[in-house]
């Protein structure tokens, strides 16, 4: 399994076992996302506070009160979930369709 492949499971591993209520809460934050490295993202809130969300070895944490009390996955890591599925799948497609306009 390539690098991408595993990631890509991760994401979709993390939308699925996250109730849609936080899934749904996620959506307002795709807007605010900044990757700032291979496997880091900073996540601004509705109040200009920021959260660091980070990938290693399949897992994923955030800095958010929510995550640091082990509740489960959070929205911000929600919002880069399915940020980086959208990179990783439909990018690449939308790319070959420009290509063939």
């Amino acid at each position: 399994m390539t690098e991408e492949a595993s990631t890509r499971d991760c994401w979709v591993r993390v939308l699925r076992e996250t109730p849609i209520l936080i899934r749904r809460r996620a959506s307002a934050y795709l807007k605010n996302i900044q990757k700032t490295s291979k496997n880091e993202w900073l996540v601004w809130s509705d109040r200009e506070t920021q959260y660091n969300v980070h990938l290693a070895k399949g897992q994923v944490t955030c800095t958010c009160p929510y995550s640091q009390q082990e509740k489960g996955y959070c929205k911000h890591i929600c919002a880069v979930a399915a940020f980086e599925l959208t990179r990783i799948d439909v990018m690449p497609w939308l790319k070959k369709l420009e290509g063939r306009l």
